[in-house]
């Protein structure tokens, strides 16, 4: 099969990933022995998981397009020598996770961090922006021209992105720079087409570098609700609309103090699109892919069911009356304010037992049992965390050797697991999922006196940072590794064959008056649907009007961002080397 049919059937048939954070999920493990095999069922409630699970979800997505992926693993000794002649100082402008500022006031205390200047010998210098005013403060410094050498997930902040900040004269151009100065990220653009096509630009130019992951799992948002009034009502897992109306009507009526549902404050969430045939989980744009063509959530007759039905939700006080002013609707959940919600299956694993609320994932409802889900998440290899430099940067060189290491074998470990000294060691076999070695939590890691289960991701070790090679989440990630339930939680659906990532749209390149266009047209339909959508889902507009919705959305320029990205998508298809 030739790689264009692979790729279209890929993508037809099987992210952008990004995350809120963090958009891991791979293959299950313990700290002796991970295997590429999901668990059947979490420790919350196994009588209710699938008969028969044996593999994760992405593999259903891989069978369904003849897709094999290709693992790419670590070379042995770095291309790279380190740490670095000479050394150096550069600076870095990154959002500071929430949990790590409980215990730091800048990622410079963080132990990862710590030993990676070490063991690099570049010192580095970090630029925190307030939670909630990245792009303020972004454009502030871009307009005010003291833009720091290295910029994560600057594009995401431009207008335009990577594309237009390189014709601006804001980002740096990496392409001559890599091969030289971050050769083992060149090696995985080498080694992976796919990964190469993703992270280039159509004609092959480097202008940010990526977060590399090769590995598939299930994805760790799910939908989930309180097992014990699931109980209390003799109610069997809820597996299509109506089953979970029900549910959603017993907790009004039993208990009047607790939200029934509480959604994202936007109204909508996206894994819930899928169920209506509108949408994907992994896409916050609302684009998607079916049989190669570009689609668009708002234009596809599910949307107005999906309409339809939160608006008759809220109508009869399913829907939490202030969804838009929550920001963490986990903390909602696990303090047991609401009852049913699309969360993080890991979160809420550990803070939900830590709280003492009894809890269950369950598989995404259906409007009829057994129809077919095409909405979950497929893995591409260019995950997330793009990594562009500074143009007016005099410390290029240096820059791309510091984010490099995060590429190598040593030095991907350290901003992974942690410092070696302190919390893991390397395996002495190889594990055939990596092709290689991988690093093993030692005992302060997995009964750490320090920091609560909860936190431990982004304290004893850095959850997410900047552009690295990514390990699996169920090797990775300390709360699986001590308790493999935590993973069979998040793998318990995993195993659906009804369900597949078939809607999932790789990561798009636009030129940059292109991307200018694009940002015009969606803020216009941006700023207009959102806007309607909570009016229809408070019923403060009439879903009546929905035609001229749909036509407001036309006007606005949908059809023509569609062509954009249609455009883009087969570009992607005929790209080469």
């Amino acid at each position: 099969m030739t790689f264009k049919r692979i790729l279209c059937l890929l993508a037809a048939s099987a992210m952008v990933v990004s995350i809120a954070g963090c958009s891991g999920g791979e293959s299950n493990a313990s700290s002796a022995a991970p295997s590429s095999q999901a668990p059947a069922s979490s420790a919350a409630d196994s009588s209710s998981a699938p008969a028969e699970s044996s593999a994760p979800a992405a593999a259903t997505t891989e069978e369904a397009v003849g897709f094999e992926a290709v693992t790419v693993p670590t070379l042995e000794e770095s291309l790279q020598k380190y740490p670095v002649e000479g050394g150096g100082k550069v600076s870095m402008w990154v959002s500071f996770n929430g949990t790590s500022a409980k215990y730091y006031q800048s990622l410079a205390e963080d132990i990862s961090v710590k030993r990676y200047v070490k063991d690099t010998g570049i010192e580095i210098e970090f630029v925190h922006p307030a939670s909630g005013q990245e792009k303020e403060n972004f454009n502030l410094l871009v307009v005010s021209d003291s833009l720091p050498d290295i910029l994560v997930n600057g594009s995401t902040q431009y207008a335009g992105g990577s594309a237009a900040a390189v014709a601006d004269g804001v980002f740096a151009d990496l392409t001559d720079l890599v091969s030289q100065y971050a050769p083992d990220y060149n090696y995985f653009l080498e080694q992976n087409d796919l990964f190469w096509r993703l992270a280039t630009t159509d004609e092959g130019k480097v202008y940010d570098l990526y977060s590399y992951k090769d590995i598939q799992a299930p994805y760790y948002y799910r939908p989930q609700l309180r097992k014990d009034m699931l109980d209390e009502f003799g109610m069997e897992t809820p597996k299509t609309l109506a089953q979970l109306e029900e549910f959603f009507a017993k907790v009004k009526e039993k208990y009047p103090d607790v939200a029934p549902y509480t959604p994202d404050k936007t109204g909508i969430d996206n894994l819930l699109l899928g169920t209506f045939n509108a949408g994907t989980g992994d896409n916050g744009k609302k684009y998607f892919v079916v049989d190669g063509k570009i689609h668009n959530s708002y234009l596809e007759p599910g949307f107005k069911d999906f309409l339809t039905t939160m608006s008759d939700w809220y109508a009869k006080g399913y829907i939490n009356k202030d969804f838009t002013t929550i920001t963490n609707k986990e903390q909602e959940f696990c303090a047991g304010r609401t009852a049913f919600l699309y969360g993080n299956t890991d979160t809420i694993y550990v803070l939900a037992n830590e709280m003492g609320v009894a809890f269950d994932s369950i598989p995404f409802p259906r409007v009829n049992e057994g129809d077919e889900f095409h909405g979950d998440v497929y893995y591409f290899p260019q995950n997330g965390t793009p990594t562009a430099i500074s143009a007016k940067s005099k410390n290029k060189e240096l820059a791309l050797q510091f984010m490099n290491y995060s590429f190598t074998k040593q030095g991907s470990a350290v901003i992974n697991y942690g410092d070696p000294d302190i919390s893991w060691s390397w395996s002495e076999e190889v594990y055939p999922e990596y092709q290689s070695t991988i690093p093993i939590y030692n005992d302060y890691a997995l009964n750490c006196p320090d920091y609560p289960l909860s936190d431990i991701e982004y304290t004893v070790r850095l959850h997410t940072c900047w552009a690295k090679f990514r390990y699996g989440d169920d090797v990775m990630m300390i709360r699986n590794v001590l308790d493999p339930d935590c993973w069979a939680y998040r793998a318990k659906w995993g195993d659906d064959p009804t369900s597949d990532g078939a809607y999932a749209m790789p990561t798009l390149n636009f030129m940059p008056e292109i991307a200018t266009e694009i940002g015009t047209l969606q803020t216009n339909v941006d700023t207009y649907a959102d806007e309607m959508i909570l009016k229809y889902i408070t019923g403060v507009e009439p879903l009546s009007s929905y035609d001229s919705f749909v036509a407001e959305i036309n006007n606005l320029g949908m059809p023509r961002l569609i062509e954009i990205y249609q455009t883009a998508y087969d570009a992607l298809l005929n790209k080469s080397r």
